[in-house]
């Protein structure tokens, strides 16, 4: 598509031969006698370039320029005129103008002026919407993917607010991130005409425009969004399958979207599909990621299982023996029948500690639970994580009672197990003779700071800076890369976060903080999540 060149000249003769010219090099050209006229046109055609003279009635060049970036950033100007004064020259390029033409131009020249603004204008469009995309896939939390949309949607499309409304179980669209909105109510029109545009999915899958003066017919009226209000709902599909709309919106009549918004959100749309599914995706991993933790530490969850077995059946066995002598009459020792019930009940409890451990671990439960003992999340890990770190190294712990931390145990001790369990990966792979991993928590002001550290190789330096983004492992085939980013989403969602420290050869500690509970006469300190999940 040939992009749009607007010419602003008040000399019809200098507008006609422009015209001319530029048409036969195969550009679009609208032309307006005067910075006015033209201002009304940037909302109609949303040119790539501007070619203005200097000196018009009614607004100048310089002026037009300036508004001109105003409504349209991304669009190169340039300056013709006959007095080529040098201030008049420094005050253009001061407001952004591309260059600066001399009347009567040599019309080579003007040529080779508009392919390369042009070439700019393309290559900065293109540019933004690398940007754009960007902005959705390097976040290493999932979380943030739908606030990364709206955000880089916003600063793309110029928009004044942008809702990502996806759709719920029910079918019904619900908002996964807004910005910019100045009101609910607001929120509430943009999530009822994407509503409209759903409901008409069957038969139109087009993205949907509305402004003053170009009305969709699935939207009807949109005047509870302003008078001069302008926006674009695109659908969100893959194949049959709809996963929401993008909803865009400008308040100002002079910035209207038009149909080459449109084109640009189309464009945009499909990065935020691609983004969405990714999201999808990494979200059913992160759901059984919990599951695949007990994957890996399975042996050890069958030999803590098995031990106790053991243990409770050779007890039994004695019971059963004793009553049979009892029935026949002859003399048992009660104290020692006494301790093998006992026994047997301590055999059964350690079983059922580690199936409640393990149904622990695999719930989804909220995680922003009431308070609970960190203790009780932290030996739950130990216990699930038992066999990997007794075969690698001695594990010592200082745990002090009573430190109640906000959340539930599940998804906590699904972070320490995974600590756990690197350490005792790290420590398989180094050679030193001193083999330990440490687990210390302690409270410092309201927070809760659990360090788990190993005397392992430690992380290199270029390793250290990649460790909690999603995918990212060194175990090549037999890991995930998704231990540590989930844990790190898991803590933050809480109001915490992690840290690590490490150097080569001096071993590796990570640092998990995580709001405490206040203790009698303490004020409660409200617990914020150190990062919007939108």
């Amino acid at each position: 598509m040939n992009e749009q060149i607007l010419v602003v000249d008040d000399e019809r003769d200098m507008r006609l031969l422009l015209r001319y010219q530029l048409e036969q090099e195969g550009y679009a050209v609208t032309e307006a006698s005067d910075g006015k006229a033209a201002l009304k046109l940037l909302r109609e055609c949303s040119p790539g370039l501007i070619i203005t003279d200097v000196r018009m009635p009614f607004m100048s060049g310089l002026e037009l320029l300036r508004e001109a970036k105003q409504i349209l950033p991304a669009t190169e100007v340039i300056v013709a005129t006959g007095y080529a004064e040098v201030e008049t020259a420094i005050e253009c390029m001061r407001a952004g103008a591309f260059d600066l033409i001399r009347k009567p131009f040599n019309i080579h020249e003007m040529y080779a002026c508009v392919t390369r603004a042009l070439d700019r204008y393309r290559l900065n469009a293109s540019a933004d919407m690398v940007r754009a995309s960007q902005s959705f896939f390097e976040t290493n939390e999932f979380d943030r993917i739908p606030q990364a949309i709206v955000e880089g949607s916003r600063t793309l499309m110029v928009a004044d607010a942008v809702v990502l409304l996806m759709q719920e179980s029910q079918g019904r669209l619900q908002v996964a991130h807004a910005c910019g909105l100045s009101s609910e109510e607001e929120g509430g029109v943009l999530r009822e005409l994407g509503e409209r545009v759903v409901q008409t999915l069957a038969s139109d899958r087009t993205p949907a425009l509305a402004a003053p003066g170009l009305e969709d017919r699935r939207l009807g009226s949109i005047q509870a969004l302003g008078k001069g209000a302008s926006v674009i709902l695109h659908p969100l599909t893959v194949g049959e399958r709809v996963l929401g709309v993008l909803g865009l919106l400008r308040r100002d009549g002079l910035r209207m979207f038009g149909r080459k918004e449109l084109d640009r959100a189309a464009m945009l749309a499909s990065h935020v599909v691609l983004a969405l599914e990714n999201w999808r995706l990494a979200c059913q991993l992160a759901s059984s990621e919990r599951l695949a933790t007990l994957g890996q530490v399975a042996a050890g969850i069958g030999h803590e299982i098995n031990n106790p077995t053991a243990y409770v059946l050779s007890n039994l066995g004695y019971i059963q023996e004793q009553v049979v002598a009892l029935r026949q009459g002859e003399p048992v020792d009660l104290e020692e029948l006494e301790q093998a019930v006992q026994d047997a009940r301590e055999g059964s409890l350690r079983i059922s500690d580690i199936v409640r451990d393990m149904r622990s671990l695999a719930k989804t439960d909220a995680e922003a639970g009431g308070w609970f003992e960190l203790d009780e999340a932290i030996r739950s890990a130990l216990r699930i994580a038992r066999l990997e770190t007794m075969r690698q190294a001695s594990v010592e712990t200082q745990l002090p009672g009573g430190l109640e931390v906000k959340g539930s145990p599940g998804p906590v001790s699904q972070v320490f197990v995974n600590l756990l369990v690197n350490a005792a990966q790290a420590l398989e792979a180094g050679e030193g003779p001193r083999k330990e991993i440490r687990v210390t928590a302690r409270r410092e002001a309201d927070m809760a700071v659990i360090e788990v550290s190993d005397t392992g190789p430690g992380i290199p330096a270029e390793v250290l800076s990649r460790l909690f983004q999603p995918f990212f492992t060194t175990k090549g085939s037999t890991g995930t890369g998704l231990g540590l980013s989930i844990s790190r989403n898991i803590v933050r969602r809480l109001g915490g976060d992690i840290s690590v420290r490490s150097a080569p050869g001096d071993g590796t500690v990570f640092i998990v903080s995580l709001p405490a509970r206040p203790v009698e006469g303490e004020v409660p300190v409200p617990v914020v999540p150190s990062r919007s999940t939108g």
